[in-house]
């Protein structure tokens, strides 16, 4: 047995996966239906603390990359960038292990040379996870957001589809932020510095950059290829970003699910602007052009958001 089927069976990856193929309604219920009672007393206590509602706390560290001698980071980058399943029967994320989960609809509403999900009047159903990518997750220490989104091409939940998957983030080290809602995420975040993270950093990036030629550029050409005719080109924008929109309400929770929980919301829903450039992925680039929402109507902190949810994300061709 080799270390990479080593570090799959580690990471509980081996049970069968979902079809690529997979409806709205059949990723949502992986994500409200309560988790099947687990096989380790680890599991089962990791489930208590959901089934209480309570916020889990997954810790980030290098500590956490090694099991056995095997290197699972490395396996998540593997799965990541080739296997296209929307969900496991259980997945650790090592990184990005905080996070609430969403359903909802993306809309383009402005005029776009682009194709498919980035085309005037394109309207997705999508499930999403907002996240942290390292371990903290309260106001008042740096914090790396991070957002997924998977779209599936039809407004029929039960219709099985193939998904396009994107993930964006803010600052990569983290940073100080009072509100989740007032950032803008790309598929081609700054790095930002913290020392105290420089390790940590070192570490991921290299097994990153092993496994692709730009680990920190996400393309986001699958949204783009939806519905397109035999003979026709995907065209999509290089730089996608999503940040709340004003009309979101803010409030002073300290954690961040706690601050997305649609609860708090007196519509009952968040709204995101999609951004698009061409030109620069930089926060404060000018060439930022609204071309439509995100609207999230549903948010639950789970099991399977945490633990079973998949977003593949293409290889760079």
């Amino acid at each position: 047995m080799n270390r990479l089927t080593l570090a799959v069976i580690c990471s509980g990856l081996l049970a069968t996966p979902a079809l690529a193929d997979s409806s709205f309604n059949e990723v949502r219920n992986v994500i409200v239906t309560p988790p099947p009672p687990g096989q380790t007393a680890a599991e089962q206590q990791e489930m208590a603390v959901y089934a209480q509602n309570r916020l889990p706390h997954y810790e980030v560290s290098s500590a956490q990359f090694i099991r056995d001698g095997v290197n699972l980071l490395k396996a998540d980058a593997q799965r990541t960038l080739t296997e296209t399943a929307d969900y496991y029967p259980r997945l650790e994320k090592h990184l990005h292990s905080n996070g609430i989960c969403f359903t909802g609809r993306w809309k383009v509403t402005a005029e776009t040379p682009y194709s498919g999900g980035f085309r005037q009047g394109s309207e997705a159903l999508m499930i999403a996870r907002a996240s942290t990518a390292l371990t903290e997750t309260e106001r008042g220490d740096p914090r790396a957001f991070g957002f997924a989104g998977k779209l599936f091409p039809t407004l029929d939940p039960d219709q099985k589809t193939t998904t396009a998957n994107f993930f964006l983030v803010d600052v990569l080290a983290g940073a100080q932020r009072d509100h989740y809602l007032d950032t803008g995420m790309t598929n081609k975040p700054s790095t930002g510095f913290r020392f105290s993270v420089i390790p940590l950093a070192l570490r991921v990036g290299r097994v990153f950059s092993k496994a692709d030629s730009d680990p920190g550029y996400r393309p986001v050409t699958g949204i783009a290829a939806f519905g397109l005719k035999p003979g026709e080109t995907a065209k999509a924008p290089r730089f996608l970003r999503l940040k709340g929109a004003d009309r979101n309400q803010r409030n002073e929770a300290v954690d961040f699910r706690e601050e997305l929980d649609l609860r708090r919301q007196p519509s009952g829903t968040l709204a995101f602007t999609i951004q698009v450039s061409d030109k620069s992925a930089d926060q404060d680039s000018p060439a930022w052009q609204n071309i439509g929402e995100v609207v999230l109507t549903e948010s639950q902190v789970s099991y399977g958001c945490d633990r079973r949810l998949h977003f593949a994300h293409p290889k760079l061709k």
